[in-house]
């Protein structure tokens, strides 16, 4: 798969932290931050831009020296200058950097003075006392460190932008498996301003050979499940890709299901209990008897309700305006 317009800009942030870090010049940190944002902001690809000819030293700040880079990365998918310094500065500074009080500069401290380059050797500075003894460390710092470094590790969210750019890809690639029915549920579809992971939701007689298919996918790092109903895997940028196989009669209950968000989830059921009906992934039903689930729409003409678009759905006051028929046009 050819490399995404986030992944490189991924490359260049990761460079420039790493830099500040090692006290290079800031010049050269600063270069390659600006290169990443303007990465970030084009429209189109920059493998397109390489295909069609274009001479990317034309575009503002990427000089000659970058653009022979960016050309590298997109025929190697390696970028030499991030794999030198993560060699020069091993373990987890990049990481350590983005802890709350901590930035490039007090990294480089630790880093030079009490030897950390681990999270370990953080918690372990910290327990020791080590931390307080360096110039602009204190008690208050290092009770700060301590919590965030006790909190789980947060979910690493993807920009709109970078999470589209991976799902387009990917469902041009699933089309091949010629499926009834197949959506980008979740956060996606309600089109957050980040993605925590892309909610694929299929309809088909034959789920096992989407399954099938999507593990074969070039850019895939990490099966952590595939079977007939539901495959998991993780994508070589991070972003976790679960695939959901539901029948045609459930399609648009599972697109509901799926696209939350929770709280207009809990609402539209709490309509249906109202009712003496039951709603889930799997359709609308009265009793045994599933009364509606093909699509979303006959779900909502069901409770009473206009269908309600993705972006709204965040339970506030959207249920009340599609009561009232008055959701905007």
């Amino acid at each position: 798969m050819p490399i995404q317009n986030a992944e490189i800009a991924e490359m260049f942030d990761q460079t420039a932290e790493l830099l500040e870090i090692k006290g290079d010049n800031p010049f050269r940190s600063r270069a390659y931050r600006n290169a990443a944002r303007l990465i970030e902001r084009l429209p189109k690809s920059i493998t397109s831009l390489l295909k069609a000819g274009e001479d990317l030293s034309e575009l503002p700040g990427i000089g000659k020296d970058l653009a022979g880079k960016i050309a590298t990365i997109v025929a190697t998918h390696k970028f030499d200058v991030l794999d030198r310094l993560k060699r020069e500065l091993p373990g987890d500074l990049g990481e350590i950097a983005a802890l709350p009080g901590l930035g490039p500069k007090r990294v480089k401290l630790l880093y030079d003075r009490l030897g950390v380059r681990s999270l370990e050797d953080l918690r372990r500075a910290i327990r020791s006392g080590r931390l307080r003894e360096l110039k602009g460390f204190g008690t208050k710092s290092e009770e700060k460190l301590a919590a965030a470094l006790a909190k789980p590790q947060a979910e690493k969210r993807f920009k709109l932008s970078e999470a589209e750019a991976e799902a387009e890809a990917l469902l041009n690639y699933l089309r091949g498996t010629k499926p009834d029915q197949m959506a980008v549920a979740g956060s996606y579809r309600r089109r957050r301003e980040t993605v925590g992971d892309l909610d694929i939701v299929v309809a088909v007689h034959n789920g096992a050979a989407v399954g099938d298919q999507l593990i074969k996918y070039e850019d895939v790092g990490n099966v952590l499940a595939h079977g007939p109903t539901r495959t998991t895997v993780v994508l070589r940028s991070g972003l976790q890709v679960d695939l959901r196989i539901v029948p045609r009669a459930s399609y648009g209950a599972a697109l509901i299901y799926f696209t939350g968000s929770k709280a207009h989830n809990i609402a539209l059921r709490g309509l249906a209990n109202n009712r003496g009906w039951k709603l889930n992934e799997y359709g609308l039903f009265e009793g045994q008897r599933r009364v509606a689930g093909a699509t979303e729409e006959e779900i909502y003409r069901k409770l009473g309700l206009a269908a309600v678009p993705p972006e709204m759905r965040e339970d506030r006051g959207e249920i009340a305006l599609a009561s009232a028929g008055n959701l905007p046009g």
